[in-house]
């Protein structure tokens, strides 16, 4: 094997070796029931990853492994199974170097601005979701969840109060995307530098 050759060889393994688990670690409710799924087609969610069957006064919390570096999306379907009000609710962080939140950030909350919604799919037509209050001793219906961040937002498909909330589904979109490993970018430079010096060498 050539030196150019084994050095490929090298640079491709010290790449490998900075992999490492990135994992998503969900805190919230849903009035009544949620299922998380993540999947890269909006129109295939695939297997259930996190299934809250607990009602709305109890919050859940899951850890998900994710593919490093691997751009996805989080689908909460949100079931207002008994009728009345209804909000999803929660507090998200990301682990690792390679994936973040919507906001560009590894902390992310429910809100209207980095979440859509549909009331008949993923894959349906998506809005903003309305507001029903943010997390705070004065949140109507519910009261505060203290488990849950301060800054989240109670979210649905519409203004799900006593009035005009209503049994069906809300399905929640975000996206986490992939971004550039600093890691892997020094190394492909030191990798780059040493190839250099070495076709300089054998000339």
């Amino acid at each position: 094997m050539s030196r150019f050759a084994r050095t490929l060889v090298m640079a491709a393994a010290a790449l490998a070796g900075t992999a490492s688990a990135d994992t998503l670690t969900f805190n919230g409710t849903a009035d009544d029931f949620l299922k998380i799924f993540v999947s890269t087609d909006l129109s295939n969610p695939g297997a259930v990853v996190f299934d809250k069957t607990s009602g709305w006064g109890s919050v859940g919390t899951a850890t998900i492994n994710l593919e490093p570096g691997q751009s996805v999306y989080l689908l909460i379907d949100a079931n207002n199974a008994n009728g009345g009000p209804a909000m999803l609710l929660a507090n998200l962080s990301l682990s690792g170097e390679t994936l973040r939140f919507a906001n560009g950030l590894t902390t992310l909350t429910t809100d209207t601005t980095h979440w859509q919604v549909s009331e008949t799919s993923f894959a349906g037509t998506l809005s903003a979701p309305v507001s029903m209050g943010q997390n705070l001793p004065g949140l109507q219906i519910w009261g505060a969840f203290a488990p849950v961040s301060s800054d989240a937002t109670s979210i649905w498909a519409y203004n799900a109060d006593w009035s005009n909330g209503r049994v069906g589904h809300a399905y929640f979109v975000t996206q986490i995307s992939a971004v550039p490993e600093p890691t892997t970018a020094w190394l492909w430079l030191g990798g780059a530098a040493m190839l250099t010096a070495l076709r300089r060498r054998t000339r």
